[in-house]
């Protein structure tokens, strides 16, 4: 790609609304005492009507859906499996049904907010296939604060670091470590979602200050 950076950088996103969380923790933490997997997909199914946005595709609960995933849940078994060629793989053995919930959520949000798929328009499939990846990361943290911040956090934690990485795969930066002292890139990344600068800032020193 042609100065990945200069062009990372130069990307302005339509700003929204500051998330606002949506299902507060102790509703998420309801759901543990679940035993099968057709209550606790009819409360978590309950929990995302309360969320701000339409949500995607959900996953199959209990039954093989070819090419999407599954969820199964058992005595010692919270499992989000991805079902292809009549088999399963297990993608995320969760500790819990909290886990699991922020597994299936990240799943059923919509893969870009409005102002990330505004920029994608603009970009190249091909070319900017990187840049498209950095929209969705921002994207997804947006979302999970949009569920609560709990989730928001654990997003934000995940996704910063594999921007921190993409900046030394990118060559601007010798390790993570220092690409996570540039707030300018760390913002940047941020705000790709349309997330206020304001917010990203304070994010960005929450996350310093960790």
């Amino acid at each position: 790609m042609e100065d990945y950076e200069a062009k990372l950088l130069s990307i302005t996103a339509d700003e929204l609304p500051s998330p606002k969380g949506s299902i507060p923790f102790g509703k998420l933490v309801a759901l543990v005492s679940m035993k099968t997997t057709n209550t606790y997909e009819r409360e978590l199914r309950k929990l995302a009507e309360q969320l701000p946005y339409k949500t995607a595709l959900w996953p199959s609960f209990g039954q093989y859906v070819e090419d999407w995933y599954r969820v199964e849940i058992g005595q010692f078994k919270r499992e989000l499996q991805y079902c292809e060629r009549g088999g399963c793989e297990v993608r995320e053995d969760c500790e819990n049904l909290i886990d699991l919930s922020y597994q299936i959520l990240n799943i059923i949000s919509p893969g870009l907010t409005s102002s990330a798929s505004r920029v994608a328009e603009t970009l190249e499939r091909i070319k900017d296939q990187r840049l498209l990846i950095w929209l969705r990361m921002s994207s997804e943290i947006f979302h999970m604060y949009q569920v609560n911040s709990y989730f928001g956090v654990r997003m934000l934690n995940t996704n910063v670091a594999w921007m921190c990485e993409e900046l030394v795969r990118m060559g601007v930066f010798k390790s993570p470590a220092d690409a996570f002292k540039s707030q300018k890139h760390i913002q940047q990344g941020l705000m790709l979602s349309g997330l206020p600068k304001r917010v990203a800032s304070k994010l960005y020193q929450e996350l310093q200050d960790a």
